[in-house]
């Protein structure tokens, strides 16, 4: 019984110790039912509570087995969760703190809703998807908010996709030129020319480390390139499996069988097979990720990486008064994993 209640005096102390060590909260604040949002203006509090209110619904319904649970939002200027450490999140516009039942994001943010929207699916994710392993989970939050935020989707999924590329090895992007005939039909008129863009990852990622290293959390070590590089796969996992036209519901199936079974974790073989990929080799992953990029994401890329079209373009022969009658030229892309 003695060491029962020093156990429980020593809990009581550590936490009233840990309260005492965050960072203050930010000074106006913004009540919604159970959630509340605090920054140090009161319109940015009040435009994050707005985001708030329209997305919360929709997370939860894009999401099977979810768990809506009051959530306090902060916006910082510098993301900390105690007052004299800021932990690792130089590179982050957000993060998910469990314990205070906390999101911190970053206020100059380049995407605040996109943002708020990932870390709500941390938030009101449900026991049962404790069992994804290694980064998983940061691809069902990149996901989600690709899916609520349509106006920033192809950039998400742009930079996640590249990530993965760099990841594996390289990205190669190839132009073609074309010419539309009056009767509209096109040939093509310039051989391919291409730029290979290195992501300078070494060694390269292996396709199996997303499924053992957990690079969301704040204690990781990971440098940021190769972290970007596990969230793009994590989202290129996901996104494969919600493509079978049920969202999430394959992958939480998963989650429920893995519980069933009393595994700590989804085996890899079950999301493999899920993802349709046939093994852990690179080169059994690069012809998805190379299918993955449409028009929209090759669009980004361009924004991106602006100067490698034009120099890829210098490269392409110049058409001949032998190739007159073309009304256009037109530039087709692809991408091509190295």
């Amino acid at each position: 019984m003695r060491t029962l209640l020093q156990n429980r005096s020593l809990v009581a102390a550590a936490a009233v110790l840990s309260a005492a060590c965050q960072a203050a909260p930010p000074t106006y604040e913004v009540e919604l039912c159970e959630d509340t949002v605090r920054a140090d203006s009161p319109f940015l509090a009040t435009h994050v509570a707005g985001m708030l209110s329209r997305n919360r619904d929709e997370v939860l319904r894009l999401v099977p087995g979810s768990a809506e649970e009051p959530v306090e939002v902060w916006l910082q200027d510098e993301l900390k969760l105690y007052r004299f450490s800021s932990g690792s999140y130089e590179h982050a516009d957000g993060f998910w703190a469990e314990e205070p039942g906390r999101i911190h994001l970053r206020t100059e943010a380049r995407h605040l809703e996109r943002t708020l929207v990932h870390e709500l699916v941390h938030a009101y994710l449900g026991d049962e998807w404790s069992v994804l392993p290694g980064t998983i989970e940061e691809g069902v939050c990149d996901w989600v908010s690709a899916t609520v935020c349509p106006h920033s989707r192809a950039q998400l999924r742009a930079g996640r996709l590249s990530a993965a590329c760099f990841g594996l090895g390289a990205l190669e992007i190839e132009v073609e030129l074309r010419s539309a005939a009056p009767k509209g039909t096109e040939e093509v008129i310039g051989t391919y020319a291409s730029i290979l863009l290195d992501g300078g990852i070494q060694p390269p990622v292996a396709p199996e480390e997303v499924f053992e290293l957990r690079a969301g959390r704040s204690s990781s070590k990971l440098p940021a390139p190769r972290k970007k590089a596990l969230y793009g796969l994590a989202f290129f996992i996901v996104d494969r499996i919600a493509a079978q036209g049920d969202g999430l519901q394959p992958l939480y199936k998963l989650c429920l069988r893995a519980n069933k079974e009393g595994l700590a974790e989804i085996p890899s073989e079950w999301l493999l097979e899920a993802a349709g990929l046939t093994s852990l080799e690179s080169s059994a992953w690069k012809p998805g990720l190379a299918e993955a990029f449409s028009g929209a994401e090759l669009a980004e890329l361009v924004a991106m990486y602006p100067n490698f079209l034009g120099s890829a373009i210098d490269r392409l022969p110049v058409p001949t008064m032998a190739q007159g009658g073309a009304e256009e030229l037109r530039f087709a892309m692809r991408v091509n994993p190295r």
